[in-house]
């Protein structure tokens, strides 16, 4: 059994990484921290087979937590996670066994401890003693897509190198593909031509369509990614049964919402976290404004039943920050500072009630309208309240 160690200031991070990493049913987590001061007091007294070391960290960050340890400890084996891919050619600098880009898949990960396991002269156990691992690497098994669309666009198969893209309207196919009607994915030829070539004569749009698709899967072809793109009758459409991407996460978390069910708070906050900047904001795609409002709109309405469900567990603090994020996200929307207000009641902090109802007028002011009638009186409320409790 393999000893892990765990780094990152990321919690939710943290209890993934060990949920997979026991899952491969080869590793034992021996210790996990926060930051890399943690990890060096704990290299004191261990000595783990493997360290997991987040890059990006306040205070300091995982490739200098990486030379400390190998002051320590010159033959420890590091494997650096992070979302970005630009600290490559750094994290091999530091002779990492592997670099692994969040969120972190289990088919992935698994090769990695693999890999170590044949470095360590270690027999690979039998698909009888571990069989969801071995179904994980059967080489049988489908490989998928993995789309980052919030912020920074990335698609990343299985075997972890990043689609690169030769043409922007090759780029731009895919993106359309994928967004289009989430729910089936099956998009008529002419919509996609009406949206991606609006100033071309038909004929010609068509032929730039057909190359651009020829494109498209020779590309996904040459990453192992085989038949995602499929035409019949006119309509063209991807595999999303291949693919795992970041939107259909928040949109089908929003859904489930609105259908009224009851979802973990655990995962209201996963999927916030998910949600760290808006639908490729670097792309300027006019046939996506109305899924972009609908996700802001959704991310919203997720702050809000956030701060209410933190609220009916008499949890002020989180209710106010899940408020306060909800304010920033959209400035001019008076429930959220309702709910920010009734946060900072419910934790005696009249002093925050005042400067969430005065940021409210100013906002508003700037639209030259005054707070509705529902904000005034529930703040007319809470000054009332505080008085009688003063006196």
């Amino acid at each position: 059994m393999l000893q892990a160690y765990l780094v990152d200031d990321e919690p939710h991070a943290l209890n993934m990484l060990e949920m997979f990493l026991t899952r491969t049913g080869e590793v034992h987590i021996a210790g996990r921290s926060v930051n890399g001061f943690e990890a060096l007091e704990a290299l004191q007294h261990t000595r783990p087979d493997i360290w997991f070391l987040d890059i990006e960290m306040p205070g300091m960050s995982g490739l200098e937590l990486a030379a400390n340890i190998h002051e320590v400890e010159p033959d420890a084996v590091i494997v650096f996670t992070t979302a970005y891919d630009h600290y490559a050619v750094s994290a091999f600098e530091h002779e990492a066994l592997d670099y692994l880009l969040k969120p972190i898949e289990m088919g992935r990960l698994s090769r990695t401890i693999d890999r170590l396991l044949k470095d360590k002269g270690n027999a690979v156990k039998s698909s009888a003693d571990h069989p969801d691992r071995q179904s994980l690497m059967n080489s049988d098994e489908p490989n998928q897509l993995f789309v980052q669309m919030l912020g920074k666009f990335r698609v990343t198969p299985t075997n972890g190198e990043i689609v690169m893209w030769r043409t922007a309207k090759e780029k731009e196919l895919f993106a359309y593909l994928l967004l289009h009607d989430p729910a089936t994915g099956v998009v008529h030829r002419d919509r996609i031509i009406d949206h991606l070539w609006p100033d071309e004569r038909y004929e010609k749009a068509k032929i730039y369509m057909h190359t651009c698709v020829s494109l498209l899967r020779k590309n996904l072809n040459k990453m192992g990614m085989e038949q995602m793109v499929s035409y019949k009758n006119e309509h063209y459409m991807l595999d999303k049964k291949r693919i795992r991407a970041d939107v259909y996460d928040v949109l089908e978390l929003v859904l489930r919402m609105q259908r009224g069910e009851d979802v973990p708070l655990a995962q209201m906050e996963q999927t916030l976290h998910m949600y760290q900047d808006e639908l490729l904001p670097q792309e300027d795609y006019f046939w996506m404004s109305e899924l972009s409002q609908k996700m802001e709109r959704g991310a919203l309405e997720l702050m809000l039943k956030l701060s209410e469900k933190y609220l009916e567990l008499h949890n002020g603090k989180k209710a106010a920050e899940a408020a306060e994020r909800a304010m920033w996200h959209s400035p001019y929307e008076e429930e959220a500072y309702r709910c920010a207000m009734q946060a900072y009641l419910s934790m005696g902090n009249h002093d925050h009630v005042l400067r969430i109802y005065r940021d409210l007028e100013a906002r508003l002011s700037e639209l030259h309208i005054r707070p509705s009638v529902v904000t005034t009186r529930l703040y007319e409320q809470i000054s009332l309240n505080a008085e009688e409790v003063t006196e």
